[in-house]
């Protein structure tokens, strides 16, 4: 019944807004153009037709000119266009402009006396870059796609290019993160379709633990970073957006065909790795293809891309120093190099149907094929490796309708992620020799499983107020299922030690109980984004959203009566009825959560009434989600439990006065342990407790800046300076509920049970920054373009990550630097055309070094003497310059060759981590590596690639 309410005043809060408001309104996907027609006279023309025609589609857009000459032409998809401006008795004239994603573009036309079929004149423009907006935004180009050094191919790694974006360099979570928030708080959509991941960690559905990438990069056509204070149109995410266009066909059949490879030769070695160890085997080829045209022209095009990333990479397995001589002898043939394979396949097709004009269908589909071989190394044999399964599916569909003052999109998608890791060999259970090897089948798979049903609807009406107000309504209705299998130690592993002289297992771990849960959740948004030019200088953006989400965090669960029996009474007389009524739920004490107010303002005032010089600011507050993972420990350690069964000779107690059973080999099987369950020797389950009013995560952010043109077309750079300010709130957690009462760990408080880990939202981050960028948009003429982005970083928060053990509650803890954070990072790229068709491209990363934990014994190590210093200390700072060469040979007509050789960190300056930050008694020897690194991070020692591409 409150869902009810809620949503009906949500429905009046948008018609409300929608009567008292009416530049453009912001824009997922697509682009706008604005302008005035005015005569020889500069009186304004009403009544003509402006048009905008694809160049390379031959899609047609119209409207028609209000009485005041202004017009709008909204939701074009990016890329080049003519438009064309025509009136009775007047020379009709066009000029041709490139549009970005995001983009609005001011066009004004003059018109003069004349016949309509008098010759028409064009005007070529540059691309353009955006003046007027109130965000901290980055376009990221087609052309900056293309020529760019790529290592991967990920074209989430172009977000460096942002001022406030961290791109994660860790092989295995290729993410971005921003804000001094983590990972989980982005999100990103490719043609407006929402790709968040609701379920694992990265922000987005499939960068969990992966070495793949989110999307075929050669499918992108272009896309845009928004840092801070995007409009109300986008949701679940506190930090950053990115929203990406794809590529469509075109009245051209054109395609390309590339590869580009590496291997071991052109991989440094590692700074770390022993001077007599020879290089790993590693091999990488990374390859794909590209078509689209028409179906028939001017009206049905198709688009299809592929690409493949293949890598084998040899893990080396050695035996350790332990065992005797015969024992060791037998695992012998374990030893050695084992490949690691890794393919992931990408694929993505589109068709584009304008039927009529002012009218586009789109439908496309997606695939990600992925599997990764890995979990084997040191000490681990190739026999007790795991695969991981990692794979994404989309299909959808979207209509768009253009009225003469108003505009409809509409899309409907199916998404499916799956994350699952799994044994390679569970024909055999796992043997731990401890200090020699671990044979044997792998213990644990689980398996993630995401579906989306998604309908989304925006619509923009442009003729209120005289066309002073683009009011954009729109929402969004999602349903989703979430499937999880977690089976822990599901297959056992027996451990092997010197004590028993190897000659049976000391112990072994079982998991045991129900592996599955499974849940569903609506998600529900509406939100009104009114863009409202007050004066020829002052536009203002005001919005407001608001989210529901029908089961964030268990809304009907009940907490079983075994552990209210249990718990009820030590828990009531430890904190009180309060703590019960908090904790405890019969399934009628959650709710969805329903109050996701997130009003928006945005400001820019054109200081000198030139377009030149743009004064903005903005302030919002944005909402996220809790990772449904993240929450199921309260019904899962309950259901399910890894048990822990000790084996002796005889079957005496253990020194420690732990029970054993005797040893027999039938019990070296899944059903010689399921025979003892009965003994009662498993380990203690853990209590978890979620908070029945648990709120839903938020930023708030707010924006100040200068934005400046310098120089006339073809030289013009753009300059800005900005002070960025985030505050996030409600970050979710869980704290020890066993603590002391000196706050050390951990009290006993139930028998028949190991801890107590309760529920906790007060995990805060404080972000303040400074942006400063200078953009130089390439044009023809000049031959070359170029970016830089600064940022000065403050970056603090209490609590822990997903765990605050340290502390009783995130308030106790001493605000400490965020994680991952850098103080001082600039990021710089270039584009230049060389003579004979030579194609430069580079990027320069400055980072002032990342922080890392300091443990500091240097008073003692008792209670009140050991301090940990969570990222007090600061690495070492590093310089990447990365360079791209590629040489074009025409062939015939359109049909090219070109060969590319990249070079990544010219000047191998290694990215280092892992830092020692240990400070031993002053009473003992000091510490002589305190403060050095031990690791690189991913792969940052210097590589090379080379490629090669046929255009046709």
């Amino acid at each position: 019944m409150r869902t009810c309410r809620t949503l009906a005043a949500g429905g009046f809060l948008l018609f409300f807004v929608g009567g008292w408001v009416a530049p453009a309104s912001a824009q997922t996907s697509t682009a706008s153009i604005r302008g005035t027609v005015t005569d020889a006279q500069g009186q304004p023309v009403a009544g003509a037709e402006v048009s905008a025609v694809g160049v390379e589609t031959g899609f047609v857009k119209s409207v028609i000119s209000r009485s005041d000459g202004s017009f709008l032409l909204p939701g074009l998809v990016p890329g080049p266009y003519q438009v064309v401006v025509s009136s009775p008795a007047q020379q009709p004239r066009s000029r041709e402009v490139t549009l970005l994603v995001g983009q609005t573009t001011e066009l004004d036309f003059q018109l003069s006396p004349g016949e309509v079929f008098e010759e028409e004149v064009t005007v070529v423009g540059a691309t353009p870059v955006e003046m007027e907006t109130h965000q901290v935004v980055t376009n990221v180009t087609p052309q900056q796609l293309e020529e760019l050094p790529q290592n991967n191919r990920n074209f989430l790694n172009f977000a460096e290019l942002a001022p406030g974006l961290r791109v994660s360099d860790d092989e295995f979570r290729q993410t971005f993160a921003a804000g001094a928030q983590t990972a989980n708080a982005v999100n990103v959509f490719v043609d407006g379709v929402s790709f968040k991941n609701d379920v694992l960690q990265g922000g987005i559905v499939g960068q969990d633990a992966s070495r793949g990438n989110f999307f075929p990069q050669n499918a992108v056509q272009e896309f845009r970073v928004l840092t801070q204070n995007y409009s109300a149109e986008f949701q679940k995410s506190s930090s950053a957006v990115i929203t990406a266009v794809t590529k469509s066909g075109t009245n051209t059949v054109t395609g390309d065909v590339f590869g580009f490879w590496q291997d071991k030769g052109m991989v440094e070695r590692d700074p770390f790795a022993a001077p007599d160890t020879p290089r790993p085997e590693y091999e990488r080829l990374q390859a794909g293809l590209t078509i689209g045209g028409p179906f028939v022209r001017d009206r049905f095009h198709y688009f299809l891309s592929a690409e493949l990333n293949d890598q084998d990479r040899v893990n080396r397995v050695a035996l350790g120093s332990s065992g005797p001589p015969e024992l060791r002898e037998q695992f012998l043939p374990f030893e050695g190099e084992f490949v690691s394979p890794f393919e992931s396949n990408l694929l993505f097709a589109k068709g584009s149907f304008q039927p009529v004009e002012n009218q586009l269908w789109d439908l496309s589909v997606f695939a990600r094929d992925e599997t990764d071989e890995r979990g084997f190394g040191g000490q681990t044999s190739f026999e007790s490796a795991e695969e991981i399964v990692n794979d994404v599916g989309q299909l959808t569909g979207r209509h768009q309708f253009t009225a003469a003052n108003w505009l409809n999109e509409a899309s409907l998608g199916y998404q499916e992620f799956k994350w699952n890791p799994r044994p390679l060999n569970e024909q055999s259970v796992g043997l731990d020799y401890q200090g020699i090897l671990r044979v044997g089948g792998r213990d644990t798979e689980q398996n993630f499983d995401q579906e989306r049903i998604s309908l989304r609807d925006d619509f923009t009406t442009f003729g209120l107020g005289g066309g002073a107000h683009v009011l954009k309504i729109g929402g969004n209705v999602d349903y989703l299922e979430y499937d999880v299998f977690k089976r822990f130690a599901g297959n056992p592993i027996y451990r092997l030690r010197q004590t028993e002289n190897w000659e049976f297992p000391f112990e072994a771990s079982f998991g045991l109980g129900d592996p599955s849960l499974s849940g569903d959740n609506t998600q529900v948004g509406l939100y009104a984004q009114d863009d409202w030019t007050v004066s020829d200088r002052l536009t203002l953006s005001l919005g407001v959203r608001w989210d529901y989400e029908s089961d964030m965090f268990g809304t009907d669960y009940v907490t079983p009566q075994q552990i209210q029996t249990d718990w009820g009474p030590v828990l009531l007389d430890r904190f009180g009825q309060g703590f019960l009524d908090t904790y405890f739920t019969d399934g009628n004490d959650r709710e969805g959560i329903y109050d996701m107010f997130a009003p928006r303002l945005g400001i820019t005032w054109d200081a000198f009434a030139n377009g030149r010089t743009i004064l903005y600011g903005g302030w919002g507050r944005f909402y996220d989600r809790i990772l449904y993972n993240n929450t199921l420990d309260e019904r899962f350690r309950l259901q399910y439990s890894v048990g822990l069964f000790r084996f002796s000779e005889d079957g005496s107690p253990t020194t420690e006065g732990f029970p054993t059973v005797a040893w027999q080999p039938r019990l070296l099987t899944i059903a010689g342990l399921q025979e003892i369950l009965a003994t009662g020797i498993t380990g203690n389950p853990e209590v978890f407790l979620i908070e029945n009013e648990t709120e839903a995560p938020y930023a708030d952010q707010w924006n100040v800046g200068v934005r400046h043109s310098f120089g006339a077309a073809g030289t013009r750079l753009i300059g800005s300076l900005a002070y960025g300010n985030v505050r996030s709130h409600n970050g979710f957690t869980f704290i020890r509920g066993d603590f002391r009462d000196d706050g050390t760990c951990c009290l006993t408080l139930v028998e028949g049970y190991s801890r107590l880990l309760l529920s906790n939202d007060d995990v805060r981050t404080w972000y303040d920054a400074i942006y400063v960028t200078l953009d130089k948009p390439f044009t023809s003429s000049s031959r070359w373009g170029g970016q830089l982005a600064y940022t000065y970083s403050d970056a603090e928060q209490i609590g822990g990550d997903l765990f605050s053990l340290d502390f009783p509650f995130p308030a106790d803890y001493p605000r400490y630097p965020t994680g991952g954070v850098e103080e001082h990072r600039l990021v710089a790229s270039a584009l230049v055309h060389l003579p004979w068709n030579l194609n430069l491209g580079s990027v320069l990363e400055y980072g002032s070094g990342l922080p890392f934990n300091i443990d500091d014994r240097s008073l003692g190590e008792g209670i009140n003497e050991r301090v940990f210093r969570r990222n007090a200390g600061e690495g070492d700072d590093h310089l990447r310059i990365d360079l791209r060469l590629e040489k074009a040979f025409t062939l015939q007509g359109r049909l090219a060759i070109s060969v590319i050789g990249e070079v990544f960190n010219v000047f191998d300056d290694e990215f280092f981590t892992n830092y020692d930050g240990f400070l031993p008694p002053l009473t003992g020897q000091p510490n002589p590596t305190f403060g050095e690194p031990r690791a690189i991070v991913g792969n940052s020692q210097r590589r090379y690639q080379v490629g090669a591409r046929l255009r046709f």
